[in-house]
């Protein structure tokens, strides 16, 4: 089943929806690369970067969805499958400000300052401190396995619609 027009996402959104998408696998990469390599200031400093800008576009699709409600569900799919999509779907949003913020003030504990892709420094958020990184970073890689297992949520759901139920819920969001 294809999606008509009037239930597909509009153009802003989905374009967001995608090149946040991208942004986040690169980031989840970059995440396993900090956390397994030494010496990769770099990647970290590419991380941070992408992060905020993650948070930044989040925030920006956010008010759009705000602004612009999403087209509605299709009438077949039961109650529980629409709780659990916008379960999904505020989550993902949470994460993807959450993490960022937590990172940025990781950064902060530990003694960094985060630079958004060698153009600018962010505000310290938090002072230079041990025990508080531990904690900061720990809760960060937490909230980013959390996140990992929300967007294979979704994915899930996307293929679930696609490839058991045919229904044309993918289309609604697909690029083109």
């Amino acid at each position: 089943m294809e999606a008509v027009e009037s239930d597909r996402y509009r153009r802003p959104a989905r374009v967001l929806h995608w090149l946040i998408a991208v942004l986040v696998i690169g980031n989840i990469i970059g995440g396993f690369v900090i956390a397994n390599v030494e010496g990769v200031d770099t990647i970290y400093n590419l991380h941070r970067s992408t992060g905020f800008l993650i948070m930044v576009l989040a925030i920006l699709r956010l008010l759009y969805r705000l602004t612009n409600p999403p087209p509605p569900l299709p009438t077949h799919m039961p109650a529980l499958q629409k709780f659990a999509a916008e379960v999904v779907h505020w989550a993902l949003y949470g994460f993807m400000i959450v993490t960022p913020i937590v990172g940025w003030a990781a950064s902060n504990a530990f003694g960094a300052q985060v630079s958004i892709y060698w153009l600018f420094e962010l505000p310290a958020i938090v002072g230079k401190d041990e025990a508080l990184f531990k904690s900061l970073i720990a809760a960060h890689q937490w909230l980013g396995i959390g996140f990992l297992l929300a967007i294979l949520v979704h994915i899930g759901g996307a293929l679930f619609h696609t490839v058991v139920q045919k229904d044309g819920i993918l289309a609604r969001m697909w690029p083109v």
